[in-house]
């Protein structure tokens, strides 16, 4: 089973809630933790767990065969992010803007589009104990993040009983990847204004993926209910409130898991777990 955490916006606490559940979990069974967030990764800051292996990961760019090719023309007229331009005596290619989707390869009518490539970040593994965690870290001037998500996906392998996702936040093509293919996803949500219209923005992302899902709520005060109107608005079960608290706060700073620094919350955060690992959830 695999459980990604996700949120809207930056900063609501999803790496927080993964690191405690995982914390929670290990102490059942071995865990696998993925770090999606490729382009930031700091999961691993909440766990002492030494570099295994780790090593560089290559993307496709189209790689021209001007003999063969006749500049027709169908490789440009495909990509849709204008990686390709076709002159009357030569076909430029711009790696930078190629998303190695491979369509200009599997198109050409002569054949003259090899595979090149090109690092686009690297891959750690980390390990100890029951746990297992997997990251990776795009390299700087990189767009290719998708494809780095896919990469540290497919380190964890089909055997693993639990997987335990760390996505990026927001909606954009990264998030999507990190979320497309799970058996159900968590989001958390922030109770301030952004907060909440980043977690709708969410919900509509999961919907349209058809994934189950439920509710974090994330700093919560008494004063705010805005989150629990959504999400009672629209039948999404609340998973766990998570309290406004400086304890939390500074506990997070020194890279501690919530359960452990603060056991008052150990509930909280097992009651999230059970409720994921049963796929207690609201239909989509």
């Amino acid at each position: 089973m695999t459980i990604t955490v996700a949120s809207g916006k930056g900063g609501s606490g999803k790496t927080m809630v993964t690191a405690s559940l995982a914390a929670l979990l290990a102490q059942e069974q071995p865990v696998t933790l993925l770090d999606l967030d490729v382009e930031e990764p700091n999961l691993h800051l909440f766990f002492d767990l030494p570099v295994r292996r780790e090593g560089p990961v290559w993307s496709m760019i189209p790689d021209i065969d001007e003999e063969r090719c006749t500049h027709c023309g169908v490789c440009s007229s495909i990509c849709e992010f204008n990686a390709l331009l076709v002159l009357e005596e030569q076909v430029l290619v711009f790696p930078e803007l190629c998303k190695g989707c491979r369509g200009c390869a599997v198109l050409c009518p002569e054949g003259a589009v090899g595979d090149g490539r090109k690092m686009i970040g690297t891959l750690e593994t980390r390990q100890g104990g029951a746990m297992t965690l997997h990251s990776g870290r795009l390299r700087v001037s990189e767009t290719a993040a998708p494809a780095l998500i896919r990469a540290v996906k497919e380190r964890a392998g089909a055997s693993e009983p639990v997987v335990i996702c760390d996505a990026p936040p927001g909606t954009s093509c990264s998030a999507v990847e990190a979320v497309r293919d799970a058996d159900f996803v968590i989001l958390v949500g922030e109770a301030t204004p952004l907060g909440l219209h980043d977690l709708e923005l969410m919900v509509r992302t999961v919907r349209q993926l058809e994934r189950p899902y439920g509710v974090v709520i994330n700093k919560a005060v008494p004063q705010d209910r805005s989150v629990h109107a959504f999400c009672a608005s629209e039948s999404i079960e609340v998973l766990g409130i998570i309290p406004h608290s400086r304890a939390i706060a500074q506990a997070c700073a020194q890279g501690r898991r919530i359960p452990e620094a603060l056991p008052a919350t150990y509930t909280v955060f097992e009651h999230i777990l059970r409720a994921a690992l049963r796929r207690e959830v609201t239909a989509v």
